[in-house]
């Protein structure tokens, strides 16, 4: 007879354990299927995040030298200005540099848009801001620069002037633009350069796209003239 019960002992734990066992099933999947939504929720943020990350910083760095003048504004000036507060700077004999970049590395990775920069580089001498410059970079234009200066080349003729770069092989490698402080350009640097191209599928493909503030220099006939 306690064989018999012991048997049935089993039979009966046996039973309530596959029970459990089944009831616990529902439950499993349903854990396994949040933590895969909340895997996919959070994939879906960080790939946002990642995409429009370069437009925000391009955007914040051209309102950051927004109004900066060339031999008039002071470091102490400068450094009033949050962003300057914490950005990259490097200083040596009295001269100091303050940079800050913008590019779609994420995109470009992903082989989504072709790689596109900003780079933005404030310098300053004996305390006095001794000038501004922007470069941008889209791969398969040639770059463009643009700097304000305390005086303009004599070859100036206008403000802001435009300068094919070509080297001795005849092939441009760049347009450089020059402006004073007596150019409105250096009140207008947020719309100088269009962040949405930093966060664009297949990017911008010309400069009237990428730098809309540059429309009066017909940057893109510039460029293919010969």
């Amino acid at each position: 007879r306690k064989p018999a019960c012991r048997r049935k002992k089993f039979h009966a734990l046996h039973s309530r354990v596959a029970t459990d066992l089944l009831n616990e099933k529902p439950s499993m999947k349903k854990y396994i299927a949040l933590t895969i939504i909340l895997a996919l929720v959070a994939a879906v943020i960080f790939i946002r995040y990642e995409i429009a990350a370069p437009a925000k910083a391009a955007a914040h760095d051209l309102e950051a030298i927004n109004g900066i003048i060339v031999g008039k504004t002071t470091e102490a000036e400068l450094l009033g200005r949050s962003a300057f507060q914490t950005i990259d700077r490097h200083c040596h004999e009295g001269s100091c540099f303050y940079h800050m970049d913008a590019q779609n590395m994420f995109l470009n990775r992903l082989h989504l848009a072709p790689r596109t920069l900003m780079s933005i580089v404030v310098s300053v001498n004996n305390g006095m801001v001794t000038g501004v410059y922007v470069l941008t970079m889209k791969w398969g234009l040639p770059p463009i620069s643009l700097q304000q200066v305390e005086t303009l080349p004599s070859e100036c003729n206008s403000n802001p002037c435009a300068k094919r770069m070509v080297p001795p092989n005849k092939v441009l490698a760049s347009i450089r633009i020059l402006f004073n402080r007596d150019s409105e350009l250096r009140n207008k640097m947020p719309e100088l350069v269009n962040p949405e191209c930093f966060s664009r599928l297949r990017g911008c493909n010309t400069y009237a796209e990428l730098l809309p503030g540059t429309r009066s220099l017909n940057l893109d006939v510039l460029a293919a003239a010969k």
